[in-house]
């Protein structure tokens, strides 16, 4: 039986292996199109049963719903091929089946158990990577890499994107040290590899080392920018740094040149970036024109998927700022629905804090404060369940700050300034914190 880069058994003819390899590299670096070389091989060799179930769990990966027609027939197809696998690959059959179900936390139990017995199983590895992070499990994030990493040839061709994964683990854990030397290690072995350009991104923002980042990110484009899948999510992380330095000229030139044409794309990810993108630089105080109506559109396309509610807040806020009222209306009918009939976690995961998060950021839109304060103060310290890492749930907090500035309650304003203050220390934010009337000293 042939095997993997790893040195694994695969079901499969030689070709299908070296397609999986292939699938394997293209999905650690953000580049390629793994499900398209997946896709060959399985038409070539219908009896490649984890191809099939890896196309299905890669599509619903990148927020495809289970029950989407490519979802079913790579699942169907799997299902029909099962019957000469070994226990690995029925194992990732069930989590891609899971997944498809909206078991989100039965696939990576299941995929964790994988890892148990085969540790460097590549497709497992990244796939529970992938959900801890939609699911905002921090700690997994890391743990989860943390477990297999010996087990890994420093010398192996993905062994630098395995670091990679290191160090955006520990960045979401709070070991920014270590996370940083890793991700600095991932990149001396591989410049293009954006994901540990990501991950020491994130160090750099959580630390307010805005002048460091900004030159870090600019002087490492031409090589980041080569993960072509990941290439807006990293300048997404540049303007980050550029809109605490009030430059938000070059911001929305870069958002022209090279976010709006990828806004008619398939990634969520790129839509996601955009919309918190142009949220962040109106908090900011910077007109960003009539830029939200053609993202709003390309968003509206997805409102009845809800596959993570981290995408549906996204949506909430294009549609929003776009004025589209019957966008609006449309969203709010659709997680009703969904609230009533939906199943999974992540229907859950909206009952309990989405829906909340999602109100309050349309509230805000409408410029009722008061009303977004409701709704998201006192599910604050349960954002991190929608997903994503810090950084992206740290919009949550802005409009939070926002809001209670612009509804005229200074002591909240002063007091949540202040809690910021402590942990990102910009110059932004000790600005904001004297307009409410704070005192900086003991935050020196």
């Amino acid at each position: 039986m042939p095997k993997d880069a790893q040195g694994l058994e695969i079901t499969g003819s030689p070709a299908s292996v070296q397609a999986l390899d292939q699938a394997v590299s293209d999905y650690y670096a953000w580049k390629g199109d793994p499900v398209a070389v997946l896709q060959e091989a399985v038409d070539r060799d219908p009896a490649f049963t984890l191809g099939h179930s890896a196309i299905a769990s890669l599509l619903v990966l990148n927020g495809l719903r289970g029950d989407h027609p490519a979802v079913t027939a790579a699942l169907s197809a799997a299902q029909a091929s099962i019957g000469g696998a070994g226990t690995r690959e029925n194992r990732h059959l069930q989590a891609a089946q899971a997944w498809a179900s909206g078991q989100i936390v039965v696939a990576t139990n299941i995929w964790e158990d994988i890892l148990i017995d085969q540790p460097v199983d590549a497709l497992a590895l990244r796939f529970a990577h992938d959900s801890y992070f939609y699911l905002g499990h921090s700690l997994s994030i890391r743990d989860s890499v943390a477990r297999v990493l010996p087990a890994w040839d420093p010398q192996g061709a993905n062994y630098g994107y395995v670091l990679g994964q290191y160090a955006f683990g520990l960045e979401e854990a709070g070991e920014l040290r270590h996370a940083e030397e890793v991700g600095r290690a991932a990149i001396a072995r591989n410049a293009e590899d954006g994901w540990a350009v990501h991950a020491v991104a994130h160090v750099l923002e959580t630390e307010s080392r805005q002048a460091e980042g900004i030159e870090f990110l600019k002087a490492s484009r031409p090589a980041w920018s080569k993960a072509h899948a990941l290439s807006i999510h990293n300048g997404w992380h540049l303007a980050l740094y550029l809109i605490e330095e009030g430059r938000f000229a070059e911001v929305l030139s870069d958002y022209d040149r090279f976010v709006a044409p990828r806004l008619t794309g398939e990634s969520l990810l790129d839509l996601v970036d955009a919309s918190a993108l142009l949220w962040r630089l109106e908090l900011a105080g910077a007109d960003v024109g009539g830029r939200w109506a053609p993202l709003a559109e390309s968003w509206l396309g997805h409102v009845d998927e809800h596959v993570l509610v981290f995408n549906d807040l996204h949506l909430a806020l294009a549609v929003s700022r776009a004025d589209n009222a019957e966008g609006v209306q449309r969203l709010r009918r659709s997680l009703d629905a969904y609230a009533r009939d939906g199943i999974g976690d992540n229907r859950d995961i909206t009952v309990d804090v989405g829906r909340r998060l999602v109100d309050g950021a349309l509230a805000f839109a409408e410029g009722d404060y008061a009303r977004s304060i409701e709704l998201i103060l006192p599910v604050r310290y349960k954002v991190i369940r929608i997903g994503g890492s810090h950084a992206q749930r740290d919009l949550v907090t802005q409009t939070l700050i926002a809001a209670a500035e612009r509804s005229g309650r200074t002591n909240l304003a002063r007091a949540l300034l202040a809690e910021r203050l402590a942990v990102r220390p910009t110059e932004r934010t000790r600005q904001a914190y004297a307009r409410a009337g704070g005192v900086t000293a003991g935050h020196a």
